[in-house]
C-alpha cells in the first residue's frame, strides 16, 4: 500500500495477509482523516488488486517491511511528496495521541511480554534515527533521557529530508544496517512502525481511543 503508508498488515499466507489488511482498514481511516484525506475501503480482499510480489526475508516473516518494492525506486512528484509527508505526520501523531490516552503511571509498567508504552516510544525514536539512513546520516543510538528533545528533532529532520527530495529524481538505493533505503521506503517503514505500535497499545489499553478530525 505505497499510496497509504502505514496501512500494512501481515498474515501466514497471502490470502490471510490481504484479509488482515482489509480488517485494519477502519483502523487506518482515522489516520487518513488526520492527514485530511478520505480513504475508500474495499468490502473484502476481492476489492484489492495485487500489483507486485516481492520475495520476503526473516524480517518480513515477522511482519515488518524489509524489502524494496518497485514503487520504492521510482521518482516522486511534488504532490506525492506532500501527500506522503502528511500521512507520515498523521501516523506519528496517531501514536502520540494513543500514548497520551494511557494513564501516565501505566506507561512505564513492563508487561509479561514485550515493551511498556514508554519503551515503545523510545523504540520508535531509535528506529526513526535509523530511517534517516535513507538520506545519508549515520545511525547513532539516541540516549533515553533525551527523548523529549530528540523525538521532535528526529522527526523534523526526517520530514525535512523527505520534503527536500527533488521531484522527478530517481533515487539510488542506499544499503545500510541490512536494508536498502530510498526516501519512499523510509517513509512507509516509519509510518508502518508508528501505527503498528499504536494499534498494539490500543489492543492492550482499549480505552485509548483517539478522536480524529481532518488536519
Amino acid at each position: 500500500m505505497s499510496e497509504w503508508p502505514g496501512w500494512c498488515r501481515a498474515g501466514r499466507d497471502e490470502l490471510r495477509a490481504l484479509d488482515a489488511l482489509v480488517a485494519y482498514g477502519p483502523r487506518y481511516r482515522p489516520v487518513a482523516c488526520l492527514a485530511g484525506l478520505d480513504l475508500v475501503l474495499p468490502d473484502s480482499a476481492d476489492g484489492l488488486r495485487i500489483i507486485e510480489r516481492v520475495r520476503g526475508s526473516a524480517t518480513t516473516d515477522f511482519g515488518a517491511p524489509a524489502r524494496l518494492a518497485a514503487d520504492d525506486t521510482r521518482s516522486l512528484t511534488a504532490p506525492e511528496i506532500d501527500r506522503l509527508a502528511r500521512l507520515l505526520v498523521a501516523c506519528w501523531s496517531f501514536f502520540d495521541a494513543v500514548l497520551c490516552e494511557i494513564p501516565e503511571p501505566a506507561r512505564s509498567v513492563q508487561p509479561e511480554v514485550g515493551r511498556s508504552p514508554a519503551q515503545m516510544r523510545q523504540h520508535l525514536l531509535d528506529a526513526d534515527v535509523m530511517h534517516l539512513s535513507a538520506f545519508g546520516p549515520a545511525y547513532r543510538e539516541p540516549p533515553a533521557e533525551a527523548i523529549d528533545r530528540l523525538e521532535p528533532e528526529t522527526r523534523s529532520r526526517l520530514l525535512a529530508a523527505f520534503r527536500s527530495v527533488s521531484p522527478g529524481q530517481v533515487p539510488a538505493p542506499v544499503r545500510r544496517y541490512g536494508f536498502e533505503w530510498t526516501p519512499r521506503f523510509a517513509v512507509r517503514r516509519s509510518a508502518w512502525h508508528a501505527l503498528d505500535h499504536a494499534w498494539q497499545l490500543q489492543d492492550q489499553f482499549p480505552n485509548a481511543v483517539v478522536a480524529t478530525r481532518p488536519g
